[in-house]
């Protein structure tokens, strides 16, 4: 086994494909975007957004709220990037406790947390009303412990969750584990409230709608090539032109390239895999999650698992953190699947595909500016949520100055990193020895 990817169950299974098996997202098969009409640039705008994801779009929809002249580009077309990739899965905080960012960031360090906590219910409120097509479910989350050392953390952590920060949490020991989901190689899990799904693509496609319906203008297939920032404003160079903007927003997120320099040398793009099967049918799916919890692990390579509303298993991880083939991906995954609930052995895969999920050397997501230009990125695989509350935040900061309180956070660089992640195949090394432990 190469040492660029994490040990993973013994022997070598080939996953079997469904007839119209495909490697595009699952969730691209019942999702209508809106149709952009292709259309010249203008020459100038008040802002100019860039990505067309849940935080470019959520920003869009607000600024354009207030009256500014909004253009939003994307490189691809909507629902492309990792909005349109994702499994869906929605919890509030990030990946530091509040115990830490409090002790290591101080009233700002609480404040990302709060916002976090507030990210989560902006979903639902959005869905609501923006994508009511979208299928928002609040269902719960089941964190699982692939090793029993792992217990002792789960225990902290849910303590910390009941008694502080409200959450309806409760342990569970490894003989219970078979009511909420008969899987296997788990040592116990804390099931918390704090977890929902959604349609991530449908819920794009709603905040498209809602930024057109406000006045912005999208621009898919518009690639920016650079930034020029001076006192007046900035020019954005692109593919199909340049734009005079009073406002950018970098929301580029696990995509940022080398037009925005400065937020590439502080965001590693890292691939995350998917699976879905096809339909398991209602007795089969209510064996695998008869609750509909949302399920990760332990791991650092984790794995990560849901039911799809048509009742297919929708199975994620990070099967490496160096680049490889959806297909290599797709057979570690169904193998791991299989190794979990071997019930399922058999059942046909109908859809794998990958997106990169953007991580910050410090593990935090930011929201910051620096010589005129405001940066929102860095969720380290909880876009869904902090993606497009943090662009509304980012919204209301550009269009009114309203600044947020975790806005001064420093954004680590990375050092010796200029967007070639030379380093992930020892970090990787490193994660597979911590995840035996």
């Amino acid at each position: 086994m190469s040492l660029w990817s994490p040990p993973g169950p013994p022997g070598k299974r080939v996953a079997p494909l469904a007839e119209d098996y495909r490697e595009t997202p699952l969730w691209w098969d019942d999702t209508s975007f809106p149709v952009i009409a292709e259309s010249p640039l203008p020459a100038s705008a008040d802002v100019v957004v860039i990505g067309a994801g849940f935080t470019g779009l959520a920003a869009a929809a607000r600024i354009a709220s207030h009256g500014k002249h909004v253009i939003v580009l994307d490189t691809g077309a909507l629902g492309e990037g990792a909005s349109g990739r994702n499994a869906g899965m929605i919890h509030a905080g990030v990946r530091r406790d509040v115990a830490f960012l409090e002790r290591k960031h101080g009233a700002a360090g609480r404040a990302l947390h709060d916002a976090s906590v507030e990210a989560y219910a902006f979903v639902a409120r959005t869905a609501a009303t923006a994508a009511p097509d979208a299928m928002y479910s609040q269902s719960g989350w089941l964190h699982l412990a692939h090793r029993a050392s792992r217990m002792k953390g789960l225990r902290k952590d849910e303590a910390e969750r009941r008694q502080r920060l409200g959450e309806g949490t409760v342990m569970l020991e490894e003989d219970a584990l078979e009511s909420e989901t008969p899987c296997r190689g788990f040592h116990g899990g804390m099931l918390t409230d704090n977890g929902a799904s959604i349609h991530p693509a449908r819920y794009l496609a709603g905040l498209a709608r809602l930024s057109l319906a406000n006045g912005a203008a999208l621009h898919p297939h518009t690639h920016v090539t650079s930034i020029v920032t001076a006192d007046a404003g900035s020019l954005v160079h692109t593919s199909r032109g340049d734009i005079t903007a009073g406002d950018v927003l970098v929301a580029t997120n696990g995509y940022t390239d080398a037009a925005a320099p400065w937020a590439r040398r502080r965001v590693i793009p890292i691939g995350s895999y998917i699976i879905a099967t096809e339909p398991l049918g209602d007795v089969r799916a209510a064996d695998v999650s008869p609750q509909r919890r949302m399920m990760s692990d332990t791991r650092n390579f984790l794995h990560y698992w849901r039911l799809a509303p048509d009742g297919r298993l929708v199975f994620g991880g990070r099967t490496s953190f160096a680049p490889v083939s959806v297909q290599t991906a797709r057979d570690r995954l169904y193998a791991a699947m299989i190794g979990m609930y071997p019930q399922l052995a058999g059942v046909r895969i109908s859809h794998a595909w990958t997106g990169n999920v953007g991580f910050t050397l410090d593990q935090l997501p930011h929201l910051t500016r620096t010589n005129g230009v405001t940066y929102a990125m860095g969720y380290c695989g909880s876009g869904v949520a902090l993606g497009s509350y943090m662009g509304t935040l980012a919204g209301e900061w550009i269009a009114r100055g309203a600044q947020p309180a975790f806005s001064e956070l420093r954004f680590p660089r990375i050092p010796f990193y200029r967007g070639h992640p030379w380093f992930l195949p020892i970090v990787g090394v490193y994660y597979s020895l911590v995840d035996g432990l």
